[in-house]
């Protein structure tokens, strides 16, 4: 009922202001009666796989040509922040180089797939096994187009997904010679290269363009060492290789986290050996190594409840720090010594508000390094003039290692450390899952094969478009994977896990113009696509620090949907399009290679039902071009996939009803004296809802200026979460929308989470962008003045836990304002001279909150986005771009 008060109301709204604007545009038809429109540039998009005008195409999609990212500063998943209606980008928890796209709610949850996917030349960008990466740093550059697109996707192409897709377009070779060099330098002793050359090497039949970026800026947060907290010491992981517990060290003062090392080349070869026939091959390859993320503490248990004597993981790891600096009067589990824990735990939260957001001290010497590439071969077979046939292979391989403190401070609290196989492991798992001693293990060792075939063809005198096809992708383990970790100051070398994801889909999409039939119905479209999926998962894992089910093989998971889109358009005249749509969306369930319950070590899958309208104009008020899109929107959102920490009895401790002498033999082998497995869950919560308005407006008041903004909204609200939360030793209550409960231990208990805020969904999102071109004649060039303005609300960070508990889980809204200055054709040269400032206020703002204040880890810590960066770039344009 409230969906449809909803739609009817933003239809009524979306009517009225259609009418007004229709007349004008009627108006203005005969005046420009064979042009595009208001004679705002035209972008071309690939959102119905087949090249369209965006503004005749009857989906949410925002496009950007490769010269406008530039324009924007667009070099990174993180920079469409704000840009985008309805699009935040997050690193989910994780380093600040995995980027989560979350759009209108989805994203991604710990160990599942991701609800928006990342394409590169039509094939869908490999994903991290642990963390949600995909691909590699620096896809972003040298492109011909990025497009957005919103809602559920699948009926056209590719993989099944829920929010919506990232389409990367690379430039592709020309018959023309053709290319540019550039060079940046900038604060943070930012140094940039990069550069493309495009040479036809047989006119018209065999074409290749190559290009090259590598960056090299170094981190804006530093590590000041422990001295700055009052220690002299941290207690640091054991050498890789080794077990134990603390290693004295001086820590890592001077080091400097949050930079960036990379370089990413590709190469693009296009044939066409007879006519109708077209081969693409791109190819990529993509390093990087850095120190990580800057990652800043923002609180304790200890210290947000008041109780000086509480006991969490923070706490003990406070211990582990505090005898690392007092050899000889070392403190345990006493009364005093939990008291003094905590005691130097609130100095180091202390310590930090004086220090800032930009400063830090970690206990480990934390680094991330990922390796990708992959290749994309794309063969187009005209079989007439009216049908073509597509094939899209794809194979790609990544491979990621690092050592990354969880909880951003100088104690031992929480670490992911490079895993390494052990004798133990090896009398326990079997060679392929865990390796020999010696043998290389990564975080991340996987390859992505993917094949899709398409038939495309018209019909009808062309009134009739369609899309038929079938797709395939299997992603497995090329190598070792593994997470170690050093947890309250004791190292664990690593749980194994080998993860094989298949999906096989067929597929179809047609699209009907009325007019086929009587011309009285021209430009009265019907969209239908439907898909058929099929998913496989095959997951094993190897956790030496479980008692029950250490050892899990094969575990398999199957799923199936189908999915479909209907729709209609109606393209009134040439300025003006209305539309409406429901779709059907579907996103694969998850292996937990983390969960402690064999009966909850997978996830089922979700689903979506989204319902838009929305109409996209081109008119002129007097002489003045305006572009106007607008739509609402309406998702149901069902199976919501979400992760939480999972305690589950494994019958080692004597005192909760187990006869002296019974408890399993790997309790007194791995020293487990809690009675619990530790480890993650991956559930399906619930239901929710999300809607919304989406509006993308661009004038030109005058010659050579270009203002342009988006707004959007979205109120979204679960309407059921239910959450098993058992309790532990060191966790015993929890704040739920029934108020504060006490916990079980290891007994899980179904509690209610549905009046929390929808996690990483900003309800208002803003940008207004503005571009002035001033010509200073041929012999000196154009001066180009830009000014760009995005503003995020806030932002709840917490996927499980209320408010109350995770008093640091909203994070602020904030604004940002990036300028340039462009010297083009610098006196009446091939050179470009742009000076640019992005963050020019130099706004202190969060990314990311890492949640679970009140549960057994007891701390919460936040990343920040980039201070203030400025620089220069000099770009030398030739061939047909230098002409």
């Amino acid at each position: 009922m409230r969906r449809t008060v909803f739609l009817r109301g933003s239809s009524a709204l979306i009517m009225a202001v259609v009418s007004g604007w229709g007349q004008v545009a009627l108006a203005q038809e005969e005046a420009r009666a064979n042009t595009s429109g208001s004679g705002i540039a035209d972008i071309v998009v690939t959102a119905n796989r087949r090249a369209e005008n965006a503004q005749t195409v009857p989906v949410a999609v925002t496009a950007v040509t490769g010269e406008q990212m530039r324009e924007l500063g667009i070099s990174s998943g993180a920079d469409l922040n704000g840009k985008v209606p309805s699009v935040f980008v997050t690193s989910g928890g994780n380093q600040r180089n995995v980027e989560v796209v979350v759009i209108r709610g989805q994203g991604q949850t710990y160990l599942s797939p991701v609800g928006v996917v990342n394409y590169f030349n039509d094939v869908p960008l490999i994903q991290g096994g642990i963390t949600a990466i995909q691909g590699a740093p620096g896809m972003f550059f040298d492109l011909e187009s990025m497009q957005v697109l919103r809602g559920p996707q699948g009926t056209l192409f590719g993989r099944n997904t829920t929010g919506g897709a990232v389409l990367l377009g690379p430039k592709r070779p020309t018959n023309e010679f053709d290319g540019y060099v550039q060079a940046q330098i900038g604060n943070y002793k930012d140094r940039e290269f990069e550069g493309a050359v495009n040479v036809p090497l047989i006119d018209d039949k065999l074409m290749v363009r190559a290009a090259f970026k590598k960056v090299d800026r170094d981190g804006y947060t530093k590590d000041v060492g422990p001295q700055a907290y009052g220690l002299s010491k941290v207690c640091a992981p054991p050498a890789l290789g080794t077990l134990g517990s603390c290693t004295v060290s001086n820590g890592f003062a001077g080091k400097d986290y949050d930079d960036r090392h990379y370089w990413h080349a590709r190469i693009g070869i296009l044939a066409r050996p007879v006519e109708g026939v077209e081969n693409y091959l791109v190819a990529y390859y993509a390093k990087s190594h850095d120190n990580g993320s800057g990652f800043i503490p923002d609180d304790f248990r200890s210290h947000a409840t008041g109780n000086p004597y509480d006991l969490s993981v923070a706490t003990i790891s406070a211990m582990a720090a505090y005898n690392v600096n007092n050899p000889g009067a070392p403190i345990g589990f006493t009364g005093a010594g939990i008291y003094a824990a905590n005691q130097l735990a609130s100095q180091i939260l202390a310590r930090q508000a004086t220090l800032g957001p930009r400063k830090t001290a970690v206990n480990s010497d934390t680094f991330e390094k990922t390796k990708s590439w992959g290749i994309v071969n794309t063969l187009s077979i005209d079989v007439s003039d009216a049908m073509q046939i597509k094939s899209i292979t794809g194979y790609q391989r990544l491979k990621q290692n690092y050592n990354w403190d969880l909880d951003g401070s100088i104690l031992p609290i929480l670490a992911q450390t490079p895993p390494f196989a052990t004798p133990a492991a090896s009398a326990e798992a079997p060679d392929w899952l865990v390796g020999n001693p010696g043998d290389s293990v990564n975080v991340a060792n996987s390859s992505l094969f993917t094949q899709e075939l398409q038939l495309q063809g018209s019909a009808l005198d062309h009134k009739l478009q369609f899309v038929v096809g079938g797709f395939y992708s299997k992603q497995k383990p090329e190598g070792l994977q593994a997470t170690g970790s050093f947890n309250a100051a004791s190292a664990n070398p690593g749980t194994f896990y080998a993860i094989t994801s298949k999906a096989q889909a067929v597929f179809g999409q047609a699209t009907l113009d009325m007019g086929a039939f009587t011309p009285g119905l021209d430009g009265l479209k019907l969209t239908a696509g439907i898909r058929r999926t099929w998913d496989k998962i095959d997951g094993s894992r190897y956790a030496s620090n479980f008692v029950l089910d250490p050892v899990v093989l094969h575990r398999k998971l199957k799923s199936a949907a189908t999915t479909w889109t209907v729709g209609v358009d109606y393209q009134v005249n040439n300025g003006l399009m209305l539309y409406g749509k429901v779709a059907r969306g579907y996103k694969a369930g998850a292996f937990n290679y983390a969960g402690a319950d064999f009966n909850q070590i997978t996830a089922k899958p979700e689903y979506v039902t989204s319902y838009e309208i929305g109409f996209k104009s081109d008119f002129e008020l007097g002489t003045v071009p305006v572009r106007f899109n607008a739509n609402a929107f309406h998702v149901d959102y069902d199976g919501i996939q979400r992760a939480a920490a999972m305690n589950h009895p494994n019958g080692c401790d004597t005192t909760i009803g187990s006869a002296p002498g019974s408890e399993p033999a790997r309790c007194d082998l791995i020293g487990n004296v809690t009675g619990l497995d530790q480890g993650a869950v991956t559930f399906n919560a619930g239901k929710a809802r999300m809607r919304g308005i989406e509006l993308e407006l661009v004038v030109q008041p005058v010659e050579g200026l270009r203002i342009s903004g988006s707004y959007s909204y979205i109120d979204a609200k679960y309407k059921t979460f239910i959450q098993n939360v058992s309790g532990s030793g060191l966790e015993t209550r929890i704040d739920t929308c029934q108020g504060e409960k006490q916990l079980i231990y290891g007994v899980p208990q179904a509690l209610d989470f549905s009046c929390i805020p929808f996690q990483v969904t900003p309800k208002n999102l803003i940008n207004i962008n503005a571009r002035y071109e001033v010509p200073l004649g041929d012999s000196v060039g154009t001066l180009a003045f830009g000014a760009n303005y995005s503003w995020v609300d806030r932002i709840y960070n917490g996927s499980t836990t209320t408010p109350r508990d995770d008093i640091h889980a909203w994070m602020e809204s904030y604004g940002k304002l990036d300028l340039s200055l462009e010297w083009q054709d610098v006196m009446g040269s091939n050179f470009d001279l742009r000076l640019f400032g992005t963050n020019v206020t130099d706004k202190t703002y969060r990314t990311n909150a890492y949640t679970g204040l009140r549960g057994a880890s007891g701390f919460t810590q936040s990343l920040y986005g980039e201070p203030r960066m400025y620089g220069a770039s000099l770009r030398y344009r030739f061939g047909a771009s230098g002409n």
